[in-house]
């Protein structure tokens, strides 16, 4: 189960590094002025932006003119028209814009996907050496568009991306998902600039892919999961058309031959014997003569958390077939995976401390690799995350290259979904991808592996970069993802002073000290940003400020919270973060307590009970891997995700308020920390 695929970022994620280093290391690929003198939202920031004074008063028409054949142009300007009409004013004129396709437009090392702006009192003309290019400037005319309020505004932009893919992933094997559906997410991810879609089909649960050859593979009663639902090769096609039109490359996974217990369910063999192999290569050819290579270049066969004792020959003879029929193969590059093919894609993931030096260093990478060690949606808490893929750097590079393809955040939720939409509300799909997006467009210099989980003061330059990013997401999440679930808030106003830890017995002793603000000889560090970590699960590397603290120790979380007003109000509140995969966590709190954990809160002094009724009250804790008990059958509830939640309140008074939240660590199925993020204006 691919819940296992993290890297730790360096052993310094734990209680070795100096902050401060790491802190005065790390600077933003985006000029702070250019930044915040931004008159408009922009998510990913352009490379190279000057800003003039004036704009255009934006009507309710458009007028293209130049190269706009293209079906990517088509499309991106039938979305434009469409939004200049909603967001226009009466009475202005139609707002001009000329697409000219010059080979000279921009540097030949961004002829792929790089364009020029440039927005006059004349109009908008946007110059591309390639249709891509004018495809990825009219995404950035439409976020204009999409934050007009004061019109266009006048500007000279040269744009790029650092990086080749930037991409995200779905698992359909496990979790059907509609056409309908996937459209609408790769409609909504281009306008970000992602340019790849992996289309993981196949899984234990499914071959959900039409196959006319042997029809049993699509027999409902081999199924367990979604059962009646097949992708038929014309939706399939439809698919990759559809993606085409918006500049996203869909790369197909047909797993093989892990996750594959469908296949022993409807065959009596597995994958890898020489009867097993052989219907590979016709289910292989039956795709790639439905799929043509035009439309799918590169086709992943997976390979991925299998021991076969044929290894070396199955990953040749499959990869040979394909090269054979013109595809590209690629194949998951982990340590616990067959061996990449020597003319394969590898993509990188990792679990624990052993992939420390095989993954993150960029001069281990050998062939053609793209990373998906970052993060993925379905472990991480959104906070965390986003942290991740906005500070950290795809293959540990500043920029791709030949070898160094990009990113490609993932997507597995290995736990049943009843209902699709919980896939984005419970996993934090779209800050994940606006905070990925960000970062493989823009690339960076500067190595900002140790600040996920040790933020910078919320008035350092480091600082000011993410409550700017935090910023632009949320500017996104009302507008263009107004529709969709975005569990994400703005976390840079919270400073925590953390005290301890003291093992879990010495607790009642130290509590009342530390509850007057009397610290002593205990341990304390500061840290920035509501959500707080201090160690998470092993196989994301244990990340947190206490990374090498084992149960049974207990930690104080101390912080002040200035309220414009006294009465109950409202917070984001969450105390793990459980894994919609293998279902490890602590589970839902019993009535009155916060957490299966023994977490306390005062406010002011004043011991607060959780005022929230649980109908799961103290019931889904998790203490071991679940993925193939039955447990992993029954659906995440709100209850067990606190931010698929509606707010908490804490009764607070007018002004400043402090706040003390007390965590025992009892188990490493607990991701030890704690979010309290205000819902409210709470002033410096």
């Amino acid at each position: 189960m691919r819940i296992n695929r993290y890297i730790i970022p360096l052993l310094t994620l734990g209680c070795l590094f100096s902050p401060l280093a790491a802190f005065g290391e790390w600077t933003s690929p985006i000029p702070a002025q250019a930044e915040t003198a931004a008159p408009c939202t922009l998510l990913p920031f352009p490379q190279k932006v000057d800003w003039k004074s004036g704009s255009i008063k934006l009507g309710k028409t458009v007028s293209v003119t130049g190269d706009t054949k293209g079906r990517m142009v088509k499309t991106a300007v039938k979305g434009l028209t469409k939004e200049v009409a909603a967001a226009g004013k009466d009475g202005a004129p139609a707002l001009a814009v000329a697409l000219k396709l010059d080979a000279k437009a921009t540097a030949p090392e961004h002829a792929a996907e790089g364009y020029r702006m440039s927005v006059t009192a004349k109009g908008v003309t946007i110059s591309a050496a390639k249709e891509a290019g004018l495809f990825n400037g009219l995404q950035t005319l439409r976020q204009m568009v999409a934050d007009s309020k004061k019109g266009i505004p006048f500007c000279e932009i040269e744009d790029y991306p650092a990086f080749r893919m930037r991409g995200f992933m779905h698992d359909c094997g496990r979790n059907f998902q509609t056409i309908e559906s996937l459209k609408q997410q790769l409609e909504l991810a281009s306008r970000f600039k992602v340019n790849y879609f992996q289309w993981h089909l196949t899984d234990h649960p499914a071959w959900h892919v039409q196959c006319k050859c042997y029809p049993v593979l699509n027999d409902p009663k081999h199924r367990t999961r979604d059962k009646d639902d097949t992708y038929t090769y014309d939706q399939v096609r439809e698919l990759f058309q559809y993606a085409a039109d918006r500049n996203i490359q869909i790369i197909p996974e047909l797993d093989m031959p892990g996750h594959s217990s469908y296949f022993e369910r409807c065959f009596g063999f597995k994958m890898h014997t020489e009867e097993g192999m052989k219907i590979l290569e016709q289910l292989l050819d039956e795709f790639c003569a439905e799929i043509p290579k035009e439309m799918s270049p590169i086709l992943h066969i997976g390979a991925d958390e299998v021991r076969i004792p044929n290894a070396k020959e199955f990953v040749k003879r499959m990869s040979d077939h394909l090269i054979a029929r013109g595809r590209i193969p690629a194949q998951w590059g982990g340590p616990r995976d067959l061996p990449v093919g020597e003319d394969s894609i590898s993509q990188r993931w990792g679990e624990g401390g052993e992939m420390v030096e095989k993954s993150l260093k960029p001069e281990t990478i050998k062939c053609h690799s793209f990373d998906s060690t970052i993060g993925y949606t379905n472990l991480f808490d959104p906070g965390l995350l986003v942290r991740r893929y906005f500070f950290m750097r795809p293959c540990g590079s500043a920029k791709g290259d030949d070898l160094k393809m990009g990113v490609m955040i993932c997507n597995w939720p290995d736990a049943r979904v009843e209902d699709k939409r919980n896939i984005a509300r419970h996993s934090a799909q779209w800050p994940g991808m606006l905070a990925m997006a960000e970062r493989a467009w823009l690339g960076g210099e500067a190595d900002g592996d140790a600040l996920p989980c040790h933020m910078p003061a919320a008035d350092s330059p480091q600082g000011q970069a993410y409550s700017r990013f935090e910023k632009r997401m949320a500017k996104m999440a009302k507008s263009i993802l107004k529709d969709e679930a975005f569990p994400y808030w703005p976390e840079m106003g919270v400073e925590w002073t953390v005290v301890g830890p003291v093992a879990s017995g010495e607790a009642d002793k130290n509590r009342d000290s530390v509850l007057k603000g009397d610290y002593g000889s205990l341990q304390t560090q500061k840290t920035t940003g509501a959500n707080l970590y201090l160690r998470t699960k092993p196989n994301t590397g244990c990340l947190g400020l206490l990374g090498k603290v084992k149960p049974g120790n207990t930690a104080w979380a101390v912080t002040t919270i200035n309220s414009p007003q006294a009465g109950d109000m409202p917070f984001m509140i969450g105390f793990d973060a459980p894994a919609r995969s293998s279902r490890r966590a602590s589970g839902v709190p019993k009535n009155g307590e916060w957490s299966q954990c023994g977490t306390r809160i005062w406010v002011n002094g004043k011991e607060i009970k959780n005022p929230r009724h649980y109908k799961l009250a103290g019931e889904r804790q998790y203490k071991g891997d679940t993925w193939t008990s039955p447990a992993n059958e029954i659906p995440y509830d709100d209850e067990e995700i606190w931010w698929a939640q509606d707010p908490t309140k804490l009764p607070l008074k007018k002004g400043a308020n402090t706040i003390v939240i007390e965590q025992p660590y009892i188990g490493e199925f607990q991701s030890w920390g704690a979010s309290l993020i205000p819902m409210f204006k709470t002033g410096k």
